[in-house]
């Protein structure tokens, strides 16, 4: 168990440093580190690798970052495999695992949304972890990539995370 541990905590540092090497000059990071680092922190979401069958990832307000998500359906993503990845400009017709929140036109909704029906919700943007939603991977003020987790948010939203990943990302109360 302490080598698991290790070596989670080796890996999430290890992860960190290698995206830390990129300065990002955009507002946002570009949409292939964003679904990289989103496939290598969702096996820290212990409800979510509780699940059965393949994971669902919806996408609202970006076709860049589904895109880039499409590409790695069909990975092992712990415990589960990414089987459908959809995009839209509202919240989805059917309930995903994952909710990628990259549009503040419907933010609130899909806040509630998300915390109704108890799935993660994650952004590209940073400030939006601050209004609500649980998962930031977004650009910090010296244009370098960094995650950013609400603690509230994700109790609301019934997430269990790895203590490993607290040690990585920012943590917001």
């Amino acid at each position: 168990m302490k080598y698991l541990k290790s070596s989670i905590t080796f890996f999430l540092v290890g992860l960190l440093l290698i995206v830390s090497t990129y300065t990002v000059k955009a507002s946002e990071p570009p949409p292939e580190i964003v679904s990289a680092l989103i496939i290598k922190l969702m096996p820290f979401e212990q409800t979510l690798m509780s699940g059965n069958g393949d994971m669902t990832i919806h996408v609202i307000g970006s076709t860049a970052l589904a895109d880039a998500l499409q590409k790695v359906v069909g990975w092992q993503i712990g415990s589960r495999k990414l089987g459908t990845v959809t995009v839209s400009d509202n919240l989805p017709s059917e309930k995903p695992d994952v909710l990628c929140i990259t549009d503040e036109k419907i933010l609130i909704e899909a806040i509630e949304y998300s915390r109704k029906e108890k799935i993660l919700s994650m952004t590209n943007d940073l400030e939006l972890v601050k209004k609500g939603v649980s998962l930031g991977i977004g650009v910090n003020e010296k244009g370098k990539p960094s995650i950013s987790l609400s603690l509230e948010s994700s109790k609301k939203e019934n997430l269990n995370w790895n203590s490993a990943v607290l040690k990585i990302a920012k943590t917001i109360k």
